[in-house]
């Protein structure tokens, strides 16, 4: 079966872009091909009941076709395979309105199959998805992978789909032009350095912990005697932020790499200065290490950071506008990366929400620097805020007093383990806040709600919970769980990732049954 060709009508879209199509009774999941196709693909993997397969030749194209945005989208070679390609934006050769009818459908289809929600109520509640008001050059931070071309020359791109090779992407559609001209320039520099890209080993080991921890510079270092074991290489990955710094549009590079000796990190050092110079709408460049033999792009050192002014560790810090606020952040914390999208999400929140009836407060689970839980907080009489990175912690208490709000709080650590010792401490500890919590907004990470806090959740009982989620799948997995005590009264979506088949997903839970629990929590 393998390396077959087989003609096939492809019926549908999988959640990871893949067209879905059938064969002799088994689901065959074809890369590069677009629902209504008609197609050869090859096989290249096979189980029991599923296929995986590429496409080798277009005998139709849809209505819904569109030519690709991007030079770097993969695209059928003729004879069996596909070009090299981006592994990045599969569904680019699909118009948008088309990308956003299958997201929706994608949406509803975990909702129903994994939640175990009425379909037909699902298909009443949601609307199309908004779409992004841009559809290029719309992505204010982006991840780049160092890796090697055929030659064996280092390169600075995008991992293939399905697998860890890296396709050089110099003309990336959906990063703005500033922050493009910075590639050529770091894969050059790093080129220079002799040291070899990181290559990950074949399967992806989880991090430690729910949360790969991270430590600060000058605090817990480990010294380069100790690190100086990188046998996988040693670059690993650049990324790119744009935003602002005392009123000047700028951007922050992040070098990751792995852990480097005293020589390696003054390479690290003189390639950042030169980096610096040549780069003039760079604000910092940032270098951090990272111990885990993974693929994951997530520093667990900062070593520097580097301004035109020195070693400015309070360089990293930028700011991002939402909803009217300003937020600061460092450039390695989370913020959602289309702002013009993110605009949209924000107002949907706001207008999904109740407003409350009398005093409330309002508890915000995996606030990050604060957005969107601050732009809802002028309605209630106290926000406590919970989320496991310090570093955004100290920005949401820092934007919470820009902002002027004195009746906000935000505490950092694990929200399972704070929900579960707020609900221990129960209506005795009321004085540390104005109001009962009745509304609890959740943005949780792309994983979803973990076991832990759902339940704490589920025992503090709020009326309203708002769910926003970038992960329907996790979504529908923790709406099976919140299923048994809510009632699913609102539902949208926000197109924050265009031609990808990832949706942002709003989700208004109210409570049923016996009237909601009615106390406070606190320290």
């Amino acid at each position: 079966m393998m390396d077959d060709i087989l003609p096939l009508t492809v019926e549908g879209l999988s959640h990871d872009g893949r067209g879905v199509a059938r064969h002799d009774g088994r689901v065959v999941l074809v890369r590069g091909a677009l629902p209504g196709q008609s197609i050869r693909a090859r096989i290249v993997r096979g189980k029991a009941r599923l296929l995986e397969a590429i496409v080798c030749e277009e005998l139709d194209a849809p209505a819904h076709a569109a030519p690709p945005i991007c030079p770097h989208a993969p695209l059928p070679d003729g004879s069996g395979g596909l070009l090299p390609g981006c592994g990045g934006c599969p569904l680019q050769r699909m118009q948008p309105s088309a990308q956003l009818v299958w997201k929706r459908r994608l949406a509803l289809d975990a909702l129903s199959r994994i939640g175990r929600l009425d379909a037909a109520q699902l298909e009443e509640l949601m609307p199309l998805p908004a779409p992004s008001p841009l559809l290029r050059a719309f992505r204010n931070k982006m991840e780049f992978a160092f890796g090697c071309d055929p030659a064996g020359r280092l390169l600075l791109g995008q991992r293939e789909r399905g697998g860890l090779g890296v396709t050089a992407t110099p003309h990336c559609a959906i990063l703005p032009d500033a922050g493009r001209s910075i590639l050529p320039v770091v894969e050059a520099l790093a080129r220079r350095t002799g040291l070899a890209p990181y290559v990950p080993p074949p399967t992806r080991p989880s991090p430690q912990g729910k949360h790969a921890g991270y430590r600060a510079q000058g605090r817990d270092h480990q010294g380069p005697q100790d690190t100086h074991k990188n046998t996988r290489g040693f670059w690993r990955f650049l990324t790119l932020r744009q935003g602002w710094q005392d009123g000047r549009e700028g951007w922050w590079a992040i070098l990751l790499t792995s852990p480097g000796s005293v020589t390696q990190r003054a390479v690290v050092r003189t390639l950042a200065e030169k980096i610096l110079e040549d780069c003039p709408q760079l604000s910092a460049v940032i270098h951090e290490e990272r111990r885990q033999a993974d693929a994951l792009c997530q520093g667990q050192e900062r070593v520097f950071c580097l301004s035109a002014g020195g070693m400015e560790p309070d360089a990293a810090n930028l700011t991002l506008p939402l909803g009217g606020l300003t937020f600061r952040l460092d450039a390695a914390s989370f913020f959602q990366v289309n702002s013009g999208a993110a605009e949209l999400l924000v107002a949907g929140a706001q207008a999904m929400l109740p407003m409350p009836q009398g005093e409330e407060s309002l508890l915000d689970m995996y606030c990050g620097v604060g957005a969107p839980g601050l732009l809802l907080a002028g309605r209630y009489a106290s926000l406590l805020g919970v989320e496991y990175d310090a570093r955004a912690v100290r920005a949401a208490r820092h934007n919470a007093m820009t902002a002027g709000f004195s009746h906000c709080r935000h505490e950092s650590g694990d929200a399972g383990r704070l929900l579960q010792r707020l609900l221990a401490k129960g209506p005795t500890a009321m004085a540390r806040f104005a109001a009962p919590f009745r509304t609890v907004l959740a943005d949780p990470p792309r994983a979803g709600i973990d076991q832990t806090a759902l339940q704490a959740l589920l025992e503090l009982g709020p009326e309203h919970i708002l769910y926003i989620s970038c992960n329907p799948a996790t979504l529908a997995r923790d709406a099976a769980s919140l299923a048994s005590a809510y009632h699913l009264e609102a539902l949208a979506g926000v197109d924050l990732f265009p031609h990808t088949p990832h949706l942002e997903c709003l989700s208004l839970w109210r409570r049923t049954g016996a009237e909601a629990k009615r106390f406070s929590v606190g320290h």
